[in-house]
């Protein structure tokens, strides 16, 4: 058996142990070529997105991820649609500086963002708000901070608050959100199922975050 093979069927055994990625559920292949790997295909949602690649990159064997993954929509729009979705969403947001971005529809409902932001904070509401956009099942983040921030676990808390606060679904002031190496946890008591939901997948569109623990619980 070739090392590629192998190294395929490392990364199939530990995405089959992960319920969360419910691997047979989608339609995602794995492809390798010298240590190189690429995951593309379906998967039902973002959370799977992300771990599946953070998986992947975690094998000592694997050089590099290519994710080509999308993510399965029940609400098909067509790539002028979502542009002018995104575009709005954008320009309701008073500091994020929509004329510094370009914004790039692809079928099948990839969002390509190229340009510059003046906050890291407003680099991942954008990638956010384009996963607000019913039809999207892929973004491709090419922003950039200018001037640069350094990261931390305190910057990802604030961002993803404020991130929590335009939900309309989610109100962060009734329950615990920490972030602890890039992982987040999630405590305390909420109204509805519904919410519980939103702020979890408010979190995985948040890029940085690497995991989401949801201990929310329904009054």
């Amino acid at each position: 058996m070739s090392e590629d093979r192998k190294i395929i069927q490392k990364i199939e055994g530990v995405l089959t142990h992960d319920r969360r990625i419910n691997l047979n559920s989608g339609s995602m292949e794995i492809s390798c070529e010298g240590g190189y790997v690429t995951l593309e295909g379906t998967v039902t949602t973002v959370a799977a997105k992300r771990l599946a690649v953070r998986l992947a990159q975690e094998i000592p064997e694997v050089k590099s991820v290519r994710d080509a993954l999308r993510v399965a929509t029940d609400n098909p729009m067509g790539d002028l649609q979502i542009g002018d979705h995104v575009r709005h969403a954008f320009i309701q947001e008073r500091n994020i500086e929509e004329g510094n971005i370009e914004i790039e529809t692809a079928p099948e409902g990839t969002v390509i963002l190229r340009g510059s932001v003046h906050a890291l904070m407003y680099k991942r509401l954008c990638e956010v708000l384009c996963w607000w956009v019913p039809g999207v099942s892929d973004v491709r983040n090419l922003l950039v901070v200018d001037p640069p921030e350094e990261d931390s676990d305190e910057e990802l808390k604030d961002n993803l608050i404020t991130i929590l606060e335009k939900d309309v679904l989610v109100n962060p002031a009734k329950f615990r959100l920490d972030v602890r190496g890039k992982k987040v946890f999630l405590t305390g008591r909420i109204d509805s199922l519904t919410e519980k939901d939103a702020a979890e997948k408010d979190c995985w569109y948040t890029p940085g975050v690497i995991d989401v623990s949801n201990e929310l619980t329904v009054s």
